[in-house]
């Protein structure tokens, strides 16, 4: 693994980001093509590399990928890393269970429609696929608004699928949270957090940041109405029933210790966390504020008949607040 990880790192800082191809990308009749970079890469001979990455470069222009197909040592580092054996058995678990995206593609495709009803703004045409190797859970998903592109790692997706090995140390519950059920509304997840405003950094409260994630899975119900709620907020059956049945136990925590308005983020990561549980409630459901916040925005949007436009627009978390009437 040592080896292997100097090889990714090595192909890494070559790359910037992430090399992208496959498919034109940009799709037909508004329809979502998702480009694989990952099948090119590690189907193409090594000899047509240069070719084929120069096709990628014209298909899909995106700040998040650098590549230099006219650069021989560029060449070789890409030889190098799909020959290593562990990057290539990586790559054949994820396209194993990966070689056809074409349901994601519809259901990006009928999301990205119903969003750009809502916000004419908003508009996202290019999307890849490709296989890191390197495990970074909040990296997963990479997106540009200016170019409308975005890039998904998609062999994080794949993780619950290499047991072997050991599923690369991470914790079970972020393993549970790397599964195709959460593609999709990830991917659209990023995108609205693209559009969403936000207060300056140095003044943000938790009621900012918890305003700012119901945002996003208001903007989930809109786009993604069949979706199931739970898998909106990347939950378990078992955390949704929970969450559901203590949220006004929740609120008064919140309200009893003072946090709405917290600014120092140690006193309220917890309920912030990518997590198994909030330490605060036994057996609790993880990312409280993002459940709670979501029914705020939920109850504001019911109250002030604002457009998804206006709603990304105010960073008034308080008024957002003071209009919802929130009263679990």
């Amino acid at each position: 693994m040592k080896k292997y990880n100097i090889l990714f790192c090595s192909l890494l800082s070559s790359l910037l980001i992430v090399c992208c191809g496959g498919k034109s990308g940009h799709g037909t009749n508004n329809d979502i093509e998702i480009m694989r970079y990952e099948q090119a890469m590690f189907e193409t001979p090594t000899e047509k590399l240069p070719q084929a990455l120069t096709t990628f470069q014209t298909s899909f222009k995106s700040p998040l990928l650098n590549i230099y197909p006219d650069n021989p040592q560029f060449i070789e580092q890409i030889a190098d890393f799909v020959a290593d054996s562990i990057v290539r058995d990586i790559y054949n678990i994820t396209n194993k269970k990966y070689s056809n995206l074409r349901w994601l593609e519809k259901e990006l495709t009928a999301a990205m429609k119903k969003a750009k009803s809502l916000d004419s703004d908003i508009n996202f045409t290019q999307f890849a696929t490709f296989v890191s190797g390197y495990f970074d859970y909040a990296s997963r998903i990479l997106t540009d608004r200016e170019s409308g592109s975005l890039v998904v790692s998609i062999d994080q997706y794949a993780l619950n699928a290499m047991e072997k090995y050991s599923w690369f140390a991470l914790p079970m519950y972020i393993v549970d949270l790397c599964d195709s059920v959460y593609l999709a509304s990830d991917i659209m997840a990023e995108i609205a957090r693209q559009y969403i405003a936000v207060p300056d950094e140095k003044d943000i409260t938790m009621l900012d940041l918890m305003i700012s994630e119901g945002k996003v899975l208001y903007f989930l119900d809109q786009v993604m109405p069949r979706k199931e709620e739970r898998l909106k907020i990347r939950y378990s059956e078992e955390q949704m029933e929970w969450m559901q049945s203590n949220e006004d136990k929740v609120w008064a925590y919140f309200i009893q210790n003072n946090l709405l308005y917290e600014k120092d983020f140690n006193r309220y990561h917890n309920f912030t966390d990518e997590a198994p549980k909030t330490n605060a409630f036994k057996d609790s459901a993880p990312r409280t504020t993002q459940y709670i916040g979501w029914q705020i925005v939920r109850k504001y949007m019911e109250n002030s008949k604002s457009t998804l436009k206006e709603l990304f627009e105010n960073t008034d978390s308080q008024q957002i607040l003071q209009v919802s009437n929130y009263k679990p």
